[in-house]
């Protein structure tokens, strides 16, 4: 099968980097020819040039003429000639050119799916979204839900220096943007009732310099280490006791996914995508959205009873190896995908919003 993928975003948040990572599973497999399109980005070519992915990059800065990027970015579908195309996020979707593959949009959010006007089909990664789109008018034969996986590539395992932390300390690790609905705020207010742990913070974000303040109001500014964008997330992930994910909005959890596969044991929100991911008790514990005094009890309780820690990462890893695992996400995939090739384009009657 010949696939091409497409991402038309220089962001390096979660749905990107979930982005290299399929494309770098999909590189390994012989029975595949990929091409990928993305706008230039150093960072992230160089990342996919370690995995092996065949890319292009698409005219990117202040001077470039719209009717130039769009120029090339058909230019490379039709040389390519793909069986099925994946566009990645909203803005892919829409720039997608006409094209006599199948096309596939994949999405991990709550958007409007007026943005996939162009796909024959639909990935989405929970049943919520399934309901989503289908309740915005998508046609129900049209989507199909496929899970995250959990593995990370060697590409996300560049060491980085970590600033220095006490030898009798928990490690509690966070990752994502610092966002409002990531919600860092609420486990740094929750850091004074949990003593002897420092918090590792990885991510960008324009709220970097309002966390800093929350934590010196909360007296917990020495115990709090703001790493900034990392990419050696195994890395992190091998020096943290207990990952924690306070997000009050999230529609899936990557960071769940990833803290199974490295068996961490695993603390969240109570939000969409944890608590449909976590059986409390038994593969994380789920706190209440927006409550630190939740939050810190949770972590405590795992500091408290490492046991229950221990047993919680293993049952995580049982789940992630079931369902969660790349091959059976992938093989998920290239069983879609060769489907939606033998149906060929255009073949379901019922149609998409416009």
């Amino acid at each position: 099968m010949r696939l091409m993928q497409i991402l038309l975003s220089q962001s390096e948040a979660g749905a990107e980097t979930y982005f290299e990572k399929v494309a770098s599973a999909m590189a390994e497999d012989s029975s595949i020819t990929q091409k990928v399109i993305i706008e230039s980005l150093p960072s992230r070519e160089q990342r996919l040039s370690q995995a092996g992915v065949d890319y292009c990059t698409l005219p990117m800065g202040r001077l470039t003429k719209p009717l130039l990027y769009d120029y090339t970015l058909k230019k490379a579908v039709r040389d390519f000639s793909p069986d099925l195309i994946v566009t990645w996020v909203n803005r892919a979707s829409r720039k997608c050119p006409e094209t006599r593959a199948v096309v596939v949009g994949r999405l991990g959010g709550y958007y409007d799916i007026k943005n996939y006007r162009k796909c024959d089909h639909l990935i989405v990664n929970t049943e919520d979204l399934v309901r989503h789109v289908v309740e915005h008018g998508w046609p129900r034969d049209r989507v199909s839900m496929i899970s995250n996986f959990g593995e990370l590539p060697a590409s996300l395992n560049v060491p980085t220096p970590i600033p220095e932390i006490p030898r009798h300390h928990t490690v509690l690790l966070t990752l994502g943007r610092l966002h409002e609905k990531k919600a860092q705020d609420t486990l740094i207010r929750a850091l004074p009732d949990v003593p002897d742990a420092t918090l590792l913070i990885a991510g960008t974000g324009d709220l970097r310099e309002q966390l800093e303040q929350l934590a010196e109001q909360c007296g917990v500014a020495d115990r709090v280490r703001f790493l900034g964008l990392r990419k050696d997330i195994l890395n992190l992930f091998g020096l943290a006791d207990i990952c924690v994910f306070p997000s009050r909005f999230e529609p899936l959890g990557n960071v769940i996914l990833e803290s199974w596969a490295t068996r961490t044991p695993i603390v969240a929100a109570a939000s969409q995508g944890p608590s449909w991911l976590i059986t409390n008790e038994q593969n994380g514990l789920l706190f209440e959205v927006d409550s630190p005094e939740s939050c810190a009890r949770a972590i405590n309780r795992l500091i408290e009873n490492p046991a229950m820690a221990r047993r919680l990462a293993e049952n995580g890893y049982e789940t992630f190896r079931q369902k969660f695992s790349k091959q059976v996400i992938i093989n998920q995939y290239k069983n879609l995908f060769a489907q939606l090739v033998a149906q060929g384009k255009g073949q379901d009657t019922a149609r998409a919003p416009s």
